[in-house]
Order: structure tokens, then C-alpha cells, then sequence
């Protein structure tokens, strides 16, 4: 068995090495969510994998940047779950701009974490709850940001019990982006086939969320944050050259007027707890609807940008 892995690894590398995805080849990272700063830069904010198979064991977040949407920078761990005061695994993060500071945004137990910084690149420091799910329910996770009609707005998977569906959470955030302003939770209905990572973006005045399926990515539209939400199906699934993790997510950026998607497969077939992330074109029918994304080996190719220099 230690052979083949061995065999497989090297084949990994040296496919790696004459194409472009996985972006992100060590740390083994999930749950990409990609943006663009006002510095011009691309940064991947994502879930860290440890190198021990068998279990995820997120303990510290990652931050990427790159000028290309190909070669990328890690910065190192940018949050620790020893400077946090909960006891709990991490999960998917997000991140947001404002005012010339940054912030992260993390589940961890039974909470949705904030700290922020004064680098995209962190260190993000005082990690404190912005909200914590209420008393008897089991999961609130995967915190997206999304700014629609002026105001900057909170969203992530919640659901009451182990036999009741996920739904989609709404809250308004404060201009301080570190507070949610109060009574200003709003519980979607569950939605046909939602499950966890939800990460929306606005196109045409049409509002899309996108989320994962246990081997998929998926996504719904809607004419208004808040819905009603209609179910469009499965846009990302895996192929014979990528097992898409039965914990699929992922997040959408546009830059010149191209659509890109963020999302993370499997290194080994069969093996979900050592994940990697990879970058692909997004393209559109004419009503709106995403075309299906095959995934590839060769991703997408190197962008040009102007970045500001301090």
C-alpha cells in the first residue's frame, strides 16, 4: 500500500509540473475563496489539510496571493486554533475588504468566528465570535461575505437537528463588519438539495448561490437576495483524472469580464482528507444558467493586471 500511494505521489508531481491545476499544489488545502483586493492582487483564503490521512484535522488557516491566477504565494498559517477560545475543528473561511483592512471570517465549534488585520496576508488577529448558533442546534458553518444594495451581508449553513435539512442564514453586518446588526437574522427555507458552503455573486441582476453536494458543486438563482431561490442543479462534478471531495466547495471571481471558479478536489481517489485546489473558466448560457466546468489538468491560463505599489 505504501508503495502505490508513493507511485501515485509521483505521478501527481510530475503531472503537476506540466499543467497548471491543482494552483495550489502543499499545503493540501480546501475550501477556497478566492477575491481580488484594491492592491490588485488575487488571494485564496482556504482550509489547511494536514499531511495525515485517515480524518480532517483543520487546525489553521492559509492565505495565497498571486498576480497571474497561477503562480501562487503561501504566506503561511495566518490563524491558529490555539489563539482562539473554543474547542472545536475549523472549516471553510471567507474574507472581506473595508476601509483599508481586512477581515476573516471562520466556523470553529459552535461559533462563527471574525479577526482582523491590517495585511491581506494577515496575521488575522483578535478571533472573536460574531455569532453562535443557538442552544439544541447541531451545525452553523461556512460563513460566505457578499455585498448587495450598499450593505455588506453574512451567510452560512445552519440547520436545528441530524434529521432536519439545511438551510441558508442571512445576517446583516454592521459598517464595522465585526458586529451583526441585532434581530437582523433571516432563515431562508430549505432550499432542494442544499447542503454546506454556500458562496453567492451577482450577474446580469441576477443573484446566484452556489454550494456543495456531497460530490458536486451545485447552485441555485434568484432575483433578490433573499429569494425565493430556484434550484438549477449540478455545474462541477468529478471525472476519471479528479475525485471531486464529497465535501465540494467553492467560490466565484470575475475579472475582465471572465468568470473563474475556486474550488478543491481529492489528491488519491478515495482519499477526501488531503484535498487541493484548483482554478477553472466559468461560462454562461444565454438565459443565465452556468454551463457544466469539466475539470482539468491544464485550468486556466496566466492573466496580466496592474497592481499598485506602496
Amino acid at each position: 500500500m505504501k508503495l502505490k500511494l508513493n507511485l501515485l505521489f509521483g505521478l501527481f508531481i510530475f503531472c503537476a509540473a506540466h499543467s497548471q491545476n491543482p494552483v495550489i499544489r502543499h499545503p493540501f488545502t480546501a475550501d477556497p475563496s478566492l477575491h481580488r483586493w484594491s492592491d490588485g492582487k488575487f488571494y485564496i483564503y482556504g482550509s489547511h489539510d494536514k499531511d495525515v490521512l485517515g480524518r480532517w484535522n483543520m487546525e489553521d488557516y492559509h492565505v495565497f496571493s498571486s498576480e497571474n491566477l497561477v503562480n501562487w504565494k503561501d504566506h503561511g498559517v495566518v490563524l491558529h486554533n490555539s489563539q482562539t477560545p473554543w474547542d472545536g475543528p475549523f472549516w471553510a473561511p471567507d474574507a472581506a475588504e473595508k476601509n483599508g483592512k481586512f477581515y476573516f471570517y471562520f466556523p470553529e465549534g459552535a461559533n462563527i468566528g471574525v479577526a482582523e488585520s491590517d495585511s491581506p496576508t494577515g496575521p488575522f488577529l483578535n478571533p472573536r465570535s460574531i455569532y453562535k448558533m443557538p442552544e439544541g442546534y447541531v451545525q452553523a458553518y461556512d460563513p460566505a461575505v457578499f455585498s448587495y444594495k450598499g450593505k455588506n451581508y453574512l451567510i452560512i449553513s445552519e440547520r436545528k437537528s441530524l434529521k432536519t435539512p439545511f438551510y441558508p442564514v442571512i445576517f446583516t453586518l454592521k459598517d464595522n463588519m465585526v458586529e451583526i446588526e441585532p434581530n437582523s437574522k433571516v432563515e431562508l427555507p430549505p432550499m432542494d438539495k442544499f447542503h454546506e458552503g454556500p458562496f453567492l455573486f451577482e450577474r446580469k441582476g441576477k443573484i446566484y448561490m452556489i454550494g456543495g453536494g456531497y460530490t458536486s458543486l451545485r447552485y441555485w438563482m434568484a432575483d433578490d437576495l433573499f429569494g425565493p431561490y430556484e434550484y438549477k442543479g449540478d455545474f462541477f462534478t468529478g471525472n476519471d483524472t479528479f475525485t471531486v471531495s464529497k465535501t465540494a466547495h467553492g467560490s466565484v471571481l470575475e475579472f475582465d469580464n471572465q468568470y473563474y471558479l475556486a474550488c478543491h478536489y481529492d489528491v488519491f481517489p478515495g482519499g477526501p482528507y488531503q484535498r487541493t485546489t484548483c482554478i477553472e473558466y466559468m461560462y454562461f448560457n444565454e438565459d443565465g444558467t452556468i454551463k457544466p466546468i469539466t475539470p482539468t489538468r491544464e485550468g486556466v491560463k496566466p492573466v496580466v493586471i496592474q497592481t499598485k505599489k506602496n
